[in-house]
């Protein structure tokens, strides 16, 4: 009786917010812009809110509609068919005490198995020591100059607000979940290229334990903390740690994805698979590449189930597991993807230059070099004898080390079968950073290899299980070693220097004048205004309208990029403005000069 009594509680207040927000939703969707926009005014200091547009009014009206309709036709239900509802309501508030029973059991059984042993006490001290060195390595170039493609998804995206962030997809650049992390970022600390690379050298560091996780799970803690140790002092991934956009986040997400992946085939654990599901969204919601690692994921598990390697509890639901998962992950990206594709289109997300697909002849002749330009990118700045030893390492894991009993299904092979399918419908060829999320799964299968041939000989000589202790401590110790050589310098020289555009940004600062123009074109002009407002200058000096008044402008010309003075001119349509009478030069390095022209 008391339950009843609470139920009846509960639909009333439930009929009161329906009825509430039925009519705010009726009146948004009815009332016309007008009245809207005069309402929406009246909120703005200057009594005009200029981004409260029709556009923005239409796309509220497509939402507002079906919710009001939603509302209004809840509000029938519970007051129509009272004991029906009661009934409902009473049923739906046991089984969410049942579900969050379940679920905190879930939850204890999740942490416990991450959760470290005794037995784990001597890799993780050694983990902790890899991961220092890691950030080591990295926190040196979060002051290097700021790239072309990093700067524009500041300026372009993440200086903007929050609903330029959700909203704008004019080009790829913008890597949304990425994009909202530096807006944060930014809004508490500063704009300084420190504060707009953390999340991605946050990510970076991340990478690490995630790739000792994911080594230890599919072999052992000695492929893990070799795999580590290699992810940690790899040129490319300290690279990419420290540039401003969100591929260390989808690699740090395709970590962790996998990892929840072996977990669940184990387990049927719904907190796993909602972590799951979240990671693979929140992963897309940085780029639609996330496709590749979620794919991957999802076919392994599919495959583990072929060969009859999952969990007895699932009985014959794994696969609504599978189709479940997969559905919610299309339904929280699309709604998170839902401000862009109101306000850019859909079109903007799905068929955009970058992914394009080629001619199959075209995308044929992509793939060799492809596929080199993604290896070499990956051995950058290493020896040429690394790159040997890694395609060893990586034939020797198709044979030597051997898969736990629980892992019979190699995630090699799984990653072969989707990407390979994937591209093959696709006919794209992405360039070499698609592939990052990639590199510590190599890696991991490179250590597994080298660790396993070593192995296969030690364990025939006497001692080989203490030499081989101390054979396992010099691949660990190896990597740091080289990566520490190579990175000191940046601390002993380098830590604070200025960068070229820098170096101009700080001479136009005492140089110019109110009346002047800075004429500068591709690749510079985005890097050039972002150190021109780290030095407190207008936008107004960079922006060329046809027939802006001004007393000189200052003309910079890239050297290095093949650029003169009339060429810069010309591209940027400043031919006819200006007279050659008189030019003079006010600045030079190593790659750029800069002219001053008086007025026509």
């Amino acid at each position: 009786m008391h339950q009843m009594s609470r139920s009846n509680q509960f639909r009333l207040t439930l009929i009161g917010v329906s009825i509430v927000g039925g009519v705010v939703f009726g009146l948004l969707f009815l009332l016309p812009f007008d009245y809207q926009k005069s309402w929406v005014d009246q909120l703005a200091v200057d009594g005009t809110v200029e981004s409260y547009t029709l556009g923005i009014h239409t796309s509220i009206q497509y939402c507002t509609g079906p919710l009001a309709v939603l509302l209004f036709g809840l509000i029938v239900f519970l007051t129509g068919f009272k004991g029906r509802a009661n009934s409902l309501i009473s049923s739906a508030a046991l089984s969410s005490v049942k579900n969050l029973s379940l679920r905190r059991d879930e939850i204890k059984e999740l942490f416990k198995k991450i959760s470290p042993s005794k037995d784990d006490a001597i890799p993780l001290m050694v983990l902790a020591g890899i991961i220092l060195f890691g950030a080591f390595y990295r926190y040196a170039y979060l002051w290097r100059p700021m790239g072309h493609d990093e700067t524009y998804t500041f300026m372009a995206f993440a200086s903007r607000g929050l609903r330029i962030s959700i909203t704008d997809y004019h080009l790829p650049n913008n890597h949304v979940f990425h994009t909202i992390l530096v807006n944060l970022a930014y809004q508490l600390f500063g704009d300084s290229p420190a504060v707009i690379r953390f999340p991605a050298f946050l990510a970076g560091i991340l990478i690490i334990p995630a790739t000792y996780s994911i080594g230890r799970l599919f072999y052992n803690s000695k492929v893990g903390l070799v795999g580590a140790s290699i992810v940690a002092s790899l040129p490319v991934l300290i690279d990419y740690s420290t540039t401003a956009r969100g591929y260390t986040l989808i690699t740090l997400f395709a970590l962790l994805i996998i990892y929840l992946a072996v977990y669940v085939k184990d387990h049927r654990n719904m907190v796993a698979w909602g972590l799951l599901v979240i990671f693979s969204s929140l992963g897309l919601y940085i780029n639609p590449t996330m496709i590749y690692p979620i794919g991957m994921a999802f076919t392994w598990l599919l495959l583990s189930k072929l060969i009859h390697d999952v969990s007895d509890t699932y009985g014959t639901r794994y696969y609504l597991y599978l189709l479940i998962s997969s559905l919610a992950i299309t339904i929280i990206t699309l709604i998170l993807y839902l401000p862009i594709i109101l306000n850019s289109g859909l079109q903007s997300l799905i068929s955009n230059d970058v992914i394009e697909s080629l001619s199959w002849s075209d995308f044929i002749q992509s793939i060799e070099p492809r596929i080199k330009n993604t290896w070499l990118e990956w051995n950058r700045a290493l020896p040429h004898a690394i790159s040997l030893i890694a395609i060893i390492g990586l034939i020797a894991s198709l044979f030597v080390p051997k898969l736990p009993k629980d892992r019979r299904m190699p995630l090699i092979m799984a990653g072969i079968i989707w990407i390979g399918t994937t591209l093959l419908v696709q006919r794209v060829a992405p360039w070499p950073r698609i592939w990052l999320f990639l590199l510590p799964f190599f890696v991991i299968w490179i250590s597994a290899g080298i660790i396993g041939l070593f192995e296969l000989v030690f364990r025939r000589i006497p001692r080989g299980d203490s030499l081989m202790v101390g054979l396992i401590g010099l691949l660990i110790a190896v990597p740091l070693i080289s990566g520490l050589m190579r990175n000191y310098t940046q601390y002993d020289q380098k830590l604070h220097s200025l960068g070229e555009v820098e170096l101009i940004a700080d001479y136009l600062q005492d140089y110019l004048q109110p009346n002047d123009v800075v004429v500068v074109t591709s690749p510079d002009t985005v890097v050039l205004k972002y150190y021109l407002r780290r030095n407190g200058l207008a936008k107004e000096f960079t922006e060329l309208k046809k027939g802006k008044l001004f007393e000189r402008a200052i003309v910079v010309v890239n050297q290095a990029q093949g650029q003169t003075l009339e060429y810069v001119l010309e591209r940027r349509q400043f031919l006819d403005d200006v007279n050659f009478a008189s030019v003079d030069e006010i600045f030079r390095s190593r790659r750029f000069i800069l002219y001053q022209l008086p007025e026509d």
